[in-house]
């Protein structure tokens, strides 16, 4: 019954160009083509795929998309800027894709620019989302200072002073 279920498995092997040979040598043999590896892992570090435990949300790529994208060597991240002029939905475009910047962010950034460590990449990108934190911070309390300003100025204007 095992054997049953490893056929498929077999099946899509040879259609993958994978070498089964049966008698003395019952196994797989694979072959890989060295030069795409190398161009594939051009940009990794020291040729290591993405690693799983990165793959979390980038808050500087979600809050600073522009710029992130611009320094990480990701322009597509500033598509943003673009779909928040289109009328009435442009804002609504350009929010949900910055929220999907910030979810492909930490592998745009590992596929587009070469790092020299895990450590090194968890360095700069950590500092990329407390900078983003930063500057929102400032601008929502520059907003409630800016509308709090503004309301006092139209009540003493209401009053005649």
């Amino acid at each position: 019954m095992s054997d049953d279920r490893n056929k498929p498995r077999i099946r899509s092997a040879l259609d993958a160009g994978r070498i089964y040979s049966t008698g003395s040598q019952s196994a797989l043999q694979f072959s890989y083509d060295e030069e795409k590896l190398k161009q594939q892992n051009r940009y990794r570090v020291k040729g290591q795929a993405f690693p799983k435990k990165i793959n979390c949300f980038n808050w500087g790529a979600c809050i600073l998309s522009p710029i992130w994208g611009l320094c990480n060597n990701t322009p597509i991240a500033c598509l943003g800027v673009l779909l928040a002029f289109i009328p009435m939905i442009g804002w609504m475009l350009a929010l949900l894709f910055s929220l999907y910047c910030g979810a492909k962010g930490n592998e745009w950034a590992w596929a587009n620019k070469e790092w020299q460590s895990l450590d090194q990449f968890h360095s700069v990108q950590r500092k990329w989302a407390l900078w983003a934190w930063a500057i929102e911070i400032a601008l929502i309390i520059f907003c409630f200072g800016a509308l709090s300003y503004i309301m006092q100025y139209a009540q003493s204007r209401a009053l005649g002073f």
